[in-house]
């Protein structure tokens, strides 16, 4: 098997290419299962958001989504959830979209309007914020894992002693709460910022083989091309180096 449940579309205004693009080039690149994970159109009221669907637009993703589940049933199996973040205020609208959706996930980048971006953290305080929200999420046991868990050390500038108290402790949530964490293919295409710890990062992963942390690879794509450019095969051998259990289809565990 060969899935990938972490795929945008050109709705969230940062990614590009159609969404039958991005079902032939997961099938061109040998996957059995794609899922569409776009973020998700909260339903602010006053507030446009620049980095997610708008709410108008949700029809017309899951019309899509299931055409293309139609179409390509012979070649590929298609699902469909959203990438989420944690705004309490919004629970009854994702409990209703865990209805609607195969799965969610969650990726804590933060609430928007008025929270610093998951991404940027560099103090230890934002790191320890960013746990909290984290759990609060994964409490609710809407979310089939936890994307990206070290986009909070993205931006922080070494491992220290609060990088690695903040890591170990949300690895020990995930594990109580049975959530598996996803290692994100697309911070590997990035890359890394001097001075910054970026993500994937490894530091944080040894914390996580340590934790017996369960893992999921998801390629994150915000192009169809990006399917052919990330290395699933090096990541797990990265992974079950470590020790760590890599979960084919976490849908099916």
């Amino acid at each position: 098997m060969k899935v990938n449940l972490h795929t945008h579309t050109y709705r969230c205004n940062h990614a590009h290419g159609t969404d039958e693009e991005y079902v032939l080039a997961a099938i061109n690149c040998g996957y059995t299962k794609l899922g569409f994970s776009d973020h998700t159109p909260f339903p602010y009221k006053g507030y446009v958001s620049t980095c997610k669907m708008a709410p108008e637009e949700l029809a017309g993703y899951i019309a899509s989504v299931q055409a293309l589940k139609e179409k390509y049933q012979d070649q590929i199996e298609i699902v469909m959830g959203l990438e989420c973040e944690v705004v309490p205020e919004f629970f009854p609208f994702l409990r209703e979209m865990h209805e609607r959706m195969d799965y969610l996930i969650l990726g804590n980048h933060g609430d928007s309007r008025r929270q610093e971006s998951g991404g940027s953290l560099k103090t230890p305080e934002g790191l320890w914020k960013y746990v909290e929200v984290a759990v609060t999420g994964l409490e609710t046991g809407l979310f089939l894992y936890l994307a990206h868990p070290d986009l909070m050390l993205n931006a922080y500038p070494v491992f220290d002693t609060e990088a690695e108290k903040a890591s170990r402790a949300l690895c020990r949530e995930a594990n109580r709460l049975n959530i598996p964490m996803e290692y994100n293919l697309y911070g590997v295409l990035k890359g890394k910022v001097p001075g910054q710890l970026g993500y994937p990062c490894e530091d944080f992963w040894r914390v996580a083989a340590e934790e017996n942390v369960r893992a999921v690879i998801g390629v994150d794509a915000h192009a169809p091309e990006h399917f052919a450019i990330a290395n699933p095969e090096n990541a797990r051998s990265l992974l079950e180096g470590m020790g760590i259990t890599v979960l084919e289809d976490p849908m099916r565990t």
